[in-house]
Protein backbone atom coordinates (compact mmCIF):
# COMPACT_ATOMS: atom_id res chain seq x y z
CA UNK A 1 0.00 0.00 0.00
CA UNK A 2 2.79 2.18 0.86
CA UNK A 3 4.14 1.68 -2.27
CA UNK A 4 0.56 2.68 -4.63
CA UNK A 5 0.88 5.98 -2.56
CA UNK A 6 4.51 7.13 -3.47
CA UNK A 7 3.32 5.97 -6.87
CA UNK A 8 0.71 8.31 -6.77
CA UNK A 9 2.64 11.23 -5.85
CA UNK A 10 5.21 10.82 -8.36
CA UNK A 11 2.40 10.58 -10.97
CA UNK A 12 1.10 13.56 -9.35
CA UNK A 13 4.45 15.77 -9.59
CA UNK A 14 5.21 14.39 -13.03
CA UNK A 15 1.72 15.83 -14.09
CA UNK A 16 2.49 19.31 -11.75
CA UNK A 17 5.93 19.64 -13.61
CA UNK A 18 5.38 19.05 -17.10
CA UNK A 19 1.76 22.10 -16.56
CA UNK A 20 4.75 24.48 -15.97
CA UNK A 21 7.13 23.72 -19.24
CA UNK A 22 6.33 27.07 -20.22
CA UNK A 23 10.17 28.44 -22.06
CA UNK A 24 11.09 31.88 -21.41
CA UNK A 25 14.50 33.46 -22.07
CA UNK A 26 15.08 37.19 -22.05
CA UNK A 27 18.67 38.90 -22.85
CA UNK A 28 18.52 42.80 -22.92
CA UNK A 29 21.72 44.74 -23.44
CA UNK A 30 21.99 48.51 -23.06
CA UNK A 31 20.32 51.08 -21.07
CA UNK A 32 16.64 51.53 -19.58
CA UNK A 33 15.35 48.56 -21.97
CA UNK A 34 12.27 46.93 -20.15
CA UNK A 35 10.60 43.53 -20.55
CA UNK A 36 7.42 41.73 -19.94
CA UNK A 37 6.90 38.22 -20.17
CA UNK A 38 3.55 36.37 -18.75
CA UNK A 39 2.98 33.28 -20.07
CA UNK A 40 -0.45 30.37 -18.98
CA UNK A 41 -0.60 27.24 -20.25
CA UNK A 42 1.30 24.58 -21.64
CA UNK A 43 4.57 24.38 -23.27
CA UNK A 44 4.98 27.60 -24.43
CA UNK A 45 7.96 29.33 -25.44
CA UNK A 46 8.98 33.27 -25.48
CA UNK A 47 12.53 34.65 -26.69
CA UNK A 48 13.40 38.56 -26.00
CA UNK A 49 16.17 40.04 -27.09
CA UNK A 50 16.80 43.82 -26.69
CA UNK A 51 20.10 45.16 -27.54
CA UNK A 52 19.94 49.12 -27.45
CA UNK A 53 18.82 51.68 -24.99
CA UNK A 54 15.37 52.71 -23.49
CA UNK A 55 13.19 49.82 -25.69
CA UNK A 56 9.98 47.88 -24.52
CA UNK A 57 8.75 44.12 -25.26
CA UNK A 58 5.74 43.02 -23.51
CA UNK A 59 4.50 39.46 -24.37
CA UNK A 60 1.73 37.49 -22.74
CA UNK A 61 0.83 34.15 -24.21
CA UNK A 62 -2.24 31.98 -22.80
CA UNK A 63 -2.46 28.97 -23.99
CA UNK A 64 -0.11 26.09 -25.51
CA UNK A 65 2.42 25.51 -27.37
CA UNK A 66 2.53 28.99 -28.18
CA UNK A 67 5.79 30.64 -29.71
CA UNK A 68 7.14 34.09 -29.91
CA UNK A 69 10.39 35.03 -30.85
CA UNK A 70 10.90 39.15 -30.18
CA UNK A 71 14.12 40.96 -31.16
CA UNK A 72 14.86 44.68 -31.03
CA UNK A 73 17.59 46.16 -32.42
CA UNK A 74 18.12 50.08 -31.58
CA UNK A 75 16.63 52.71 -29.40
CA UNK A 76 13.48 53.38 -28.25
CA UNK A 77 11.49 50.67 -30.02
CA UNK A 78 8.22 49.67 -28.45
CA UNK A 79 6.04 46.08 -29.07
CA UNK A 80 3.44 44.14 -28.03
CA UNK A 81 2.71 40.60 -28.59
CA UNK A 82 -0.38 38.68 -27.45
CA UNK A 83 -1.07 34.95 -28.26
CA UNK A 84 -3.97 33.05 -26.91
CA UNK A 85 -5.00 29.90 -28.52
CA UNK A 86 -2.95 26.88 -29.62
CA UNK A 87 0.45 26.57 -32.13
CA UNK A 88 0.26 30.31 -32.49
CA UNK A 89 3.99 31.49 -34.05
CA UNK A 90 4.88 35.48 -33.96
CA UNK A 91 8.25 36.81 -34.69
CA UNK A 92 9.19 40.63 -34.56
CA UNK A 93 12.39 42.01 -35.62
CA UNK A 94 12.86 45.53 -35.21
CA UNK A 95 16.10 46.96 -36.33
CA UNK A 96 16.35 50.77 -36.14
CA UNK A 97 14.94 53.30 -33.57
CA UNK A 98 11.43 54.41 -32.44
CA UNK A 99 9.64 51.83 -34.32
CA UNK A 100 6.37 50.80 -32.58
CA UNK A 101 4.46 47.82 -33.06
CA UNK A 102 0.81 48.77 -32.84
CA UNK A 103 1.16 52.68 -32.81
CA UNK A 104 1.83 55.04 -30.17
CA UNK A 105 -0.87 53.57 -28.20
CA UNK A 106 -0.27 50.00 -28.87
CA UNK A 107 -3.11 48.96 -30.28
CA UNK A 108 -1.48 45.78 -31.71
CA UNK A 109 1.85 44.85 -32.42
CA UNK A 110 0.62 41.41 -33.18
CA UNK A 111 -2.54 39.52 -31.43
CA UNK A 112 -3.70 36.32 -32.29
CA UNK A 113 -6.44 34.40 -30.69
CA UNK A 114 -7.27 31.25 -32.22
CA UNK A 115 -5.42 27.90 -33.45
CA UNK A 116 -2.54 27.41 -36.00
CA UNK A 117 -2.23 31.53 -36.50
CA UNK A 118 1.44 32.76 -37.96
CA UNK A 119 2.79 36.31 -38.07
CA UNK A 120 5.90 37.80 -39.11
CA UNK A 121 6.96 41.17 -38.69
CA UNK A 122 10.29 42.96 -39.74
CA UNK A 123 10.99 46.71 -39.23
CA UNK A 124 14.55 47.63 -40.88
CA UNK A 125 14.56 50.93 -40.70
CA UNK A 126 13.31 54.12 -37.95
CA UNK A 127 10.23 55.03 -37.12
CA UNK A 128 7.85 52.11 -38.65
CA UNK A 129 4.64 51.21 -37.41
CA UNK A 130 3.19 47.57 -37.70
CA UNK A 131 0.13 46.33 -36.53
CA UNK A 132 -1.27 43.12 -37.23
CA UNK A 133 -4.67 41.08 -35.13
CA UNK A 134 -5.43 37.49 -36.11
CA UNK A 135 -8.87 36.07 -34.22
CA UNK A 136 -9.92 32.27 -36.08
CA UNK A 137 -8.11 29.44 -37.44
CA UNK A 138 -5.01 28.74 -39.82
CA UNK A 139 -4.22 32.81 -40.34
CA UNK A 140 -1.36 33.91 -41.94
CA UNK A 141 0.29 37.58 -41.61
CA UNK A 142 3.10 38.84 -42.63
CA UNK A 143 4.82 43.10 -42.43
CA UNK A 144 8.15 43.81 -43.94
CA UNK A 145 8.98 47.28 -43.64
CA UNK A 146 12.63 48.62 -44.60
CA UNK A 147 12.95 52.39 -44.69
CA UNK A 148 11.48 55.36 -42.56
CA UNK A 149 8.20 56.22 -41.55
CA UNK A 150 6.63 53.38 -42.92
CA UNK A 151 3.27 52.71 -41.26
CA UNK A 152 0.89 49.51 -41.74
CA UNK A 153 -1.26 50.68 -39.01
CA UNK A 154 -2.72 53.68 -37.76
CA UNK A 155 -4.81 52.64 -35.01
CA UNK A 156 -6.94 50.68 -38.09
CA UNK A 157 -4.40 47.74 -38.03
CA UNK A 158 -2.33 47.10 -40.94
CA UNK A 159 -3.46 43.61 -41.50
CA UNK A 160 -6.74 42.50 -39.30
CA UNK A 161 -7.94 39.37 -40.43
CA UNK A 162 -11.31 37.61 -38.60
CA UNK A 163 -12.35 33.93 -40.11
CA UNK A 164 -10.83 31.06 -41.77
CA UNK A 165 -8.03 30.80 -43.67
CA UNK A 166 -6.79 34.03 -44.46
CA UNK A 167 -3.81 35.62 -45.70
CA UNK A 168 -2.44 38.79 -45.89
CA UNK A 169 0.90 40.06 -46.64
CA UNK A 170 2.26 43.42 -46.76
CA UNK A 171 5.61 44.27 -47.46
CA UNK A 172 6.89 48.30 -48.12
CA UNK A 173 10.24 49.10 -49.21
CA UNK A 174 11.05 52.93 -49.16
CA UNK A 175 10.11 55.69 -46.76
CA UNK A 176 6.70 57.08 -45.93
CA UNK A 177 4.33 54.08 -47.35
CA UNK A 178 1.02 53.59 -45.61
CA UNK A 179 -0.97 49.89 -46.20
CA UNK A 180 -3.88 49.00 -44.04
CA UNK A 181 -5.50 45.43 -45.06
CA UNK A 182 -8.80 44.07 -43.53
CA UNK A 183 -10.38 40.77 -43.94
CA UNK A 184 -13.33 38.85 -42.42
CA UNK A 185 -14.54 35.31 -43.43
CA UNK A 186 -13.36 32.20 -44.65
CA UNK A 187 -10.46 31.51 -47.28
CA UNK A 188 -9.52 35.15 -48.55
CA UNK A 189 -6.19 36.52 -49.50
CA UNK A 190 -4.61 39.72 -49.91
CA UNK A 191 -1.22 40.91 -50.81
CA UNK A 192 0.14 44.36 -51.15
CA UNK A 193 3.97 45.44 -52.17
CA UNK A 194 4.98 49.08 -52.16
CA UNK A 195 8.37 50.33 -53.48
CA UNK A 196 9.11 53.70 -53.33
CA UNK A 197 8.02 56.30 -51.34
CA UNK A 198 4.43 57.75 -50.13
CA UNK A 199 2.69 55.25 -51.29
CA UNK A 200 -0.50 54.46 -49.66
CA UNK A 201 -2.66 51.06 -50.09
CA UNK A 202 -5.55 50.25 -48.47
CA UNK A 203 -8.21 47.10 -49.02
CA UNK A 204 -10.97 45.71 -47.12
CA UNK A 205 -12.66 42.32 -47.72
CA UNK A 206 -16.28 40.69 -46.60
CA UNK A 207 -17.71 37.85 -47.37
CA UNK A 208 -15.97 34.41 -48.63
CA UNK A 209 -13.38 33.12 -50.68
CA UNK A 210 -12.54 36.69 -51.76
CA UNK A 211 -9.27 37.53 -53.61
CA UNK A 212 -6.90 40.15 -53.56
CA UNK A 213 -4.95 38.95 -57.07
CA UNK A 214 -6.19 35.56 -57.97
CA UNK A 215 -3.10 34.08 -57.11
CA UNK A 216 -1.85 31.98 -54.57
CA UNK A 217 -0.61 32.17 -50.90
CA UNK A 218 -0.87 28.97 -49.37
CA UNK A 219 -3.11 29.14 -46.69
CA UNK A 220 -2.30 28.01 -42.68
CA UNK A 221 1.18 29.54 -42.49
CA UNK A 222 2.47 28.59 -45.96
CA UNK A 223 4.87 31.45 -47.37
CA UNK A 224 3.32 32.94 -50.58
CA UNK A 225 3.52 31.51 -54.38
CA UNK A 226 2.44 32.62 -57.56
CA UNK A 227 0.05 35.44 -57.43
CA UNK A 228 -1.24 38.38 -59.71
CA UNK A 229 -0.99 41.34 -56.95
CA UNK A 230 -3.61 42.62 -55.01
CA UNK A 231 -2.02 45.70 -54.98
CA UNK A 232 1.47 46.48 -55.98
CA UNK A 233 3.11 49.97 -56.67
CA UNK A 234 6.29 50.34 -57.60
CA UNK A 235 7.53 54.09 -57.84
CA UNK A 236 6.78 57.36 -55.18
CA UNK A 237 3.46 59.02 -54.55
CA UNK A 238 0.63 55.93 -55.80
CA UNK A 239 -2.63 55.44 -54.39
CA UNK A 240 -4.84 52.36 -54.49
CA UNK A 241 -7.55 51.52 -52.94
CA UNK A 242 -9.58 47.99 -53.10
CA UNK A 243 -12.84 47.08 -51.61
CA UNK A 244 -15.03 43.61 -52.31
CA UNK A 245 -18.17 42.90 -50.11
CA UNK A 246 -19.66 39.81 -50.64
CA UNK A 247 -18.32 36.33 -51.65
CA UNK A 248 -16.09 34.86 -54.25
CA UNK A 249 -15.08 38.32 -55.57
CA UNK A 250 -11.21 38.67 -57.19
CA UNK A 251 -9.22 41.87 -57.65
CA UNK A 252 -5.70 42.88 -58.96
CA UNK A 253 -3.78 46.19 -59.08
CA UNK A 254 -0.41 47.22 -60.96
CA UNK A 255 0.89 50.34 -60.72
CA UNK A 256 4.36 51.48 -62.20
CA UNK A 257 5.33 55.09 -62.25
CA UNK A 258 4.31 57.61 -60.07
CA UNK A 259 1.52 59.36 -58.82
CA UNK A 260 -1.04 57.15 -60.42
CA UNK A 261 -4.22 56.84 -58.48
CA UNK A 262 -6.54 53.38 -58.66
CA UNK A 263 -9.89 52.44 -56.92
CA UNK A 264 -11.49 49.18 -56.85
CA UNK A 265 -15.03 48.25 -55.39
CA UNK A 266 -17.33 45.43 -55.50
CA UNK A 267 -20.62 44.88 -54.35
CA UNK A 268 -21.84 41.16 -54.86
CA UNK A 269 -20.69 37.84 -55.61
CA UNK A 270 -18.45 36.48 -58.27
CA UNK A 271 -17.60 40.15 -59.33
CA UNK A 272 -14.08 40.04 -61.12
CA UNK A 273 -11.58 42.87 -61.80
CA UNK A 274 -8.66 40.78 -62.25
CA UNK A 275 -8.64 37.47 -63.93
CA UNK A 276 -4.62 37.47 -64.11
CA UNK A 277 -4.48 40.81 -66.42
CA UNK A 278 -5.51 42.89 -63.45
CA UNK A 279 -8.37 44.98 -63.06
CA UNK A 280 -6.82 48.40 -62.76
CA UNK A 281 -3.04 48.73 -64.54
CA UNK A 282 -1.32 51.42 -65.35
CA UNK A 283 1.98 52.36 -66.48
CA UNK A 284 3.66 55.94 -66.22
CA UNK A 285 2.41 58.91 -64.30
CA UNK A 286 -0.13 60.94 -63.12
CA UNK A 287 -3.26 58.47 -64.67
CA UNK A 288 -5.98 57.77 -62.92
CA UNK A 289 -8.30 54.30 -63.02
CA UNK A 290 -11.72 53.12 -61.62
CA UNK A 291 -13.61 50.00 -61.32
CA UNK A 292 -17.29 49.98 -59.64
CA UNK A 293 -18.75 46.96 -59.72
CA UNK A 294 -22.47 46.76 -57.63
CA UNK A 295 -24.37 43.17 -58.50
CA UNK A 296 -23.10 39.38 -60.13
CA UNK A 297 -20.56 37.94 -62.11
CA UNK A 298 -19.14 41.43 -63.69
CA UNK A 299 -16.15 41.77 -65.18
CA UNK A 300 -13.54 44.62 -65.73
CA UNK A 301 -10.60 45.72 -66.51
CA UNK A 302 -8.75 48.87 -67.12
CA UNK A 303 -5.12 48.99 -69.08
CA UNK A 304 -3.55 52.27 -69.31
CA UNK A 305 -0.13 53.06 -70.48
CA UNK A 306 1.10 56.79 -70.72
CA UNK A 307 1.10 59.97 -68.32
CA UNK A 308 -1.93 61.76 -67.44
CA UNK A 309 -5.13 59.22 -68.59
CA UNK A 310 -7.79 58.37 -67.07
CA UNK A 311 -10.26 54.93 -67.47
CA UNK A 312 -13.62 54.61 -65.19
CA UNK A 313 -15.96 52.11 -65.73
CA UNK A 314 -19.31 51.99 -63.01
CA UNK A 315 -21.20 48.49 -63.67
CA UNK A 316 -24.56 47.83 -61.84
CA UNK A 317 -26.59 44.59 -62.77
CA UNK A 318 -25.17 41.42 -63.73
CA UNK A 319 -22.72 39.73 -66.39
CA UNK A 320 -21.96 43.14 -67.38
CA UNK A 321 -18.52 43.24 -69.55
CA UNK A 322 -16.04 46.34 -69.14
CA UNK A 323 -12.31 46.49 -71.00
CA UNK A 324 -10.59 49.55 -71.72
CA UNK A 325 -7.14 49.97 -73.06
CA UNK A 326 -5.32 53.14 -73.88
CA UNK A 327 -2.28 54.01 -74.47
CA UNK A 328 -0.45 57.82 -74.91
CA UNK A 329 -0.98 60.78 -72.98
CA UNK A 330 -4.36 62.80 -71.85
CA UNK A 331 -7.12 59.95 -72.82
CA UNK A 332 -10.13 59.87 -71.39
CA UNK A 333 -12.54 56.83 -71.13
CA UNK A 334 -15.64 56.48 -68.77
CA UNK A 335 -17.91 53.72 -69.36
CA UNK A 336 -21.39 52.94 -67.42
CA UNK A 337 -23.38 49.72 -67.79
CA UNK A 338 -26.61 49.39 -66.05
CA UNK A 339 -28.76 46.35 -66.36
CA UNK A 340 -27.54 42.92 -67.44
CA UNK A 341 -25.57 40.95 -69.75
CA UNK A 342 -23.81 44.65 -71.84
CA UNK A 343 -20.61 44.58 -73.12
CA UNK A 344 -18.00 47.58 -73.57
CA UNK A 345 -14.65 47.66 -75.44
CA UNK A 346 -12.89 50.55 -75.77
CA UNK A 347 -9.26 50.52 -77.55
CA UNK A 348 -7.87 54.57 -77.90
CA UNK A 349 -4.09 54.68 -79.18
CA UNK A 350 -2.92 58.20 -79.19
CA UNK A 351 -3.47 61.82 -77.19
CA UNK A 352 -5.88 63.56 -75.57
CA UNK A 353 -8.86 60.93 -77.03
CA UNK A 354 -12.14 60.87 -75.26
CA UNK A 355 -14.81 58.37 -75.41
CA UNK A 356 -17.97 58.12 -73.43
CA UNK A 357 -19.69 54.63 -73.38
CA UNK A 358 -23.71 54.69 -71.69
CA UNK A 359 -25.97 51.78 -72.08
CA UNK A 360 -28.55 50.91 -69.91
CA UNK A 361 -31.08 47.70 -70.20
CA UNK A 362 -30.05 44.49 -71.36
CA UNK A 363 -27.39 42.93 -74.11
CA UNK A 364 -25.85 45.97 -75.53
CA UNK A 365 -22.67 45.79 -77.27
CA UNK A 366 -20.26 48.66 -77.70
CA UNK A 367 -16.84 48.66 -79.26
CA UNK A 368 -15.04 52.29 -79.59
CA UNK A 369 -11.42 52.31 -81.38
CA UNK A 370 -9.90 55.44 -81.84
CA UNK A 371 -6.55 55.93 -83.43
CA UNK A 372 -4.81 58.66 -83.88
CA UNK A 373 -5.02 62.65 -81.59
CA UNK A 374 -8.03 64.61 -80.40
CA UNK A 375 -10.81 62.14 -80.95
CA UNK A 376 -14.04 62.21 -79.10
CA UNK A 377 -16.54 59.20 -79.42
CA UNK A 378 -20.26 58.91 -77.85
CA UNK A 379 -22.07 55.84 -77.07
CA UNK A 380 -25.53 56.12 -75.63
CA UNK A 381 -27.20 53.02 -75.89
CA UNK A 382 -31.41 51.96 -73.79
CA UNK A 383 -33.90 49.85 -74.12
Amino acid sequence: MKKVVLSVAALIFAATGFAQSNDSDVEQLGNGNVSDVTQTGLMNVSDVFQDGDYNDAEVEQTGTTNDSDLDQLGNHNDYHVTQNGTDNDSDVLQNGNGNLGGGASLIWGTRQIGDENYSTTTSVGNWNNAGTSQEGDENYAEIDQEGDGNIANSGNFGIRQIGNFNDAVIEQTGNWNFATTFQTGEDNQFLTTQNGDGNSATSVQEGDRNLGGGGILGGGGTPPGIYVWGILQQGDGNIASSSSIGNDNNSGTGQFGNWNTAAIEQVGNDNMANSGLWGNYQVGDDNNAYIGQFGNENYAHNNQQGDKNHAAATQTGDDNDSQTYQVGDCNISDVFQTGNDNISLVLQTGNDNVSLVTQNGTTHNSWVNQVGNNNGSVVSQNN
